[in-house]
């Protein structure tokens, strides 16, 4: 996975590139990400002053997510609840697909097995 980091107004040390990185590759092992665009930037005439904006390029329509809070982490974390919300629901959904796909091949089997 290739994560692009593009943060305004923080200073970036490595340590929380690592961290973000980490919270990142949880996420790889529920959906493969081939691509991720993290925003984050400190406004300080805003109130909540924090924003983070993460686009992540997976298989099928991308996911996306954004959110503001008074402090990083906080936002972050508000963040990576919505992504993880997102999977689990795309998970979700097809997985009931595959169910109700095998439901009617064998209902099929057996009409034709009846008949």
């Amino acid at each position: 996975m290739k994560i692009q980091f593009r943060i305004r107004g923080l200073n970036a040390n490595a340590a929380l590139r690592a961290w973000l990185q980490q919270q990142l590759e949880r996420l790889h092992q529920l959906i493969p990400v081939s691509f991720a665009e993290v925003v984050l930037e400190r406004v300080p005439d805003s109130a909540p002053a924090f924003r983070a904006h993460v686009h992540l390029a997976v298989p099928g329509p991308d996911i996306h997510a954004a959110a503001r809070d008074h402090t990083l982490e906080a936002a972050w974390l508000k963040v990576t609840k919505k992504l993880r919300q997102q999977i689990e629901r795309r998970t979700t959904r097809k997985e009931a697909r595959l169910k109700g796909s095998l439901r009617h091949r064998r209902f099929a089997v057996i009409a034709q097995s009846s008949d």
